[in-house]
């Protein structure tokens, strides 16, 4: 049974007379134990998606299943009990300022009236659990911003869920810090069996930590599927943006393919040899077999005319490193077709770009 299943979920908000519709018959699948991930650009629905996946918000129609149980048909009261088996944080922590970290994490345990004993002993073993067992007395004030996602973690685990719903849990943070909060949001979903949706715009979160991906654009789901699979071969024009949008930190250093131009003349300038390049741009990934072959170096000298490197850059996808570049091949057009049937057969995953790529 699917953790949660959403069956042609829609959202319209009646603002001022007009009506806006946020979310186009939605349908997606989450297994239980998995790390899915949801993901668009600013004003795309995937937050008020995340908020009807817990009834915050009431889907206008469609349904949302949980554990087996359609929210839609559920008393005031038994939604609330199923909304204790699923927690939320959120991009600005939502902590609780005049309490301290100790006292934060009891707040839901003292909710459902846990005996104040019990819920000290069990908010000390989470905050063990997230690294903070030495800031139980410090107040949010004092905190940084992952020690402050860090507590919002341990009290969306306290009452037990089993779902946990992140919505732009990382947007807040630098790169460090989103990169801890993620093997943190990571080791909890293998050692506790948590289901964890993340809401995010960046494709770099996406990449780290799920398995499974939808896309949305203008309130509807534009791609799903695994994130390997999608990252390879994305379908849409918003992923294929999506993804070479998202730049990772490293650039391939020490690759000797990773230069501006491959075949170049020593000292030639880049201007230069632009002049000689098409407007043919590829995009190909490598595969384990292909990553450690200088393909590209190969393939100029092979048919003897440069190919301009746009980007190059390894990335992490489903704990796998991944190698990416973005060709520009040459204006010899009669060569296109035998240099993409040149890097097929070295086992590279290819596909043409149409957006511009900045250098």
């Amino acid at each position: 049974m699917p953790a949660i299943e959403v069956r042609h979920l829609s959202k319209t908000f009646e603002q001022k007379g007009n009506s806006v519709e946020a979310l186009k018959d939605i349908s997606l699948t989450i297994e239980e134990g998995d790390i899915y991930g949801i993901i668009g650009m600013s004003g795309a629905g995937k937050s008020t998606l995340v908020r009807c996946l817990n009834y915050l918000e009431k889907p206008t129609s469609g349904e949302v299943i949980v554990d087996g149980r359609e929210l839609g048909t559920l008393s005031g009261r038994e939604l609330r009990a199923q909304r204790s088996n699923i927690a939320m944080i959120f991009q600005n922590f939502n902590l609780l300022m005049q309490k301290n970290v100790i006292d934060n994490v009891c707040f839901p345990m003292q909710i459902q009236k846990v005996k104040k004993k019990d819920a000290r002993g069990k908010a000390l073993e989470l905050l063990r659990t997230v690294g903070l067992s030495d800031k139980a007395r410090a107040y949010p004030s004092q905190l940084s911003g992952g020690q402050r996602q860090r507590v919002a973690i341990a009290r969306a685990l306290a009452s037990d869920p089993k779902i946990l719903l992140c919505d732009e849990a990382t947007s807040a943070l630098d790169p460090q810090t989103t990169a801890s909060i993620l093997a943190l949001l990571k080791e909890i979903n293998q050692r506790l069996g948590i289901t964890i949706v993340i809401i995010t715009h960046q494709m770099s979160v996406i990449r780290e930590i799920c398995s499974h991906v939808a896309i949305v654009e203008q309130g509807q789901i534009a791609e799903q599927g695994l994130v390997e699979e999608i990252f390879n071969h994305p379908r849409s024009k918003v992923a294929r943006s999506l993804i070479l949008g998202d730049r990772a930190e490293g650039s391939w250093e020490g690759n000797p393919e990773a230069s501006s131009t491959a075949g170049r003349a020593p000292g030639e300038k880049d201007l230069e040899c632009k002049t000689l390049l098409g407007d043919r741009k590829l995009r190909i990934v490598f595969s384990e077999n292909s990553a450690f072959e200088p393909v590209i170096a190969n393939m100029v000298l092979k048919f003897g005319v440069p190919v301009n490197i746009l980007r190059a850059d390894t990335k992490n996808v489903g704990g796998f490193a991944k190698g990416e570049m973005i060709l520009g091949l040459p204006p010899e057009r009669e060569l296109w077709a035998e240099m993409e049937a040149y890097l097929v057969e070295k086992g590279l995953e290819i596909e043409e770009v149409t957006e511009d790529v900045e250098q």
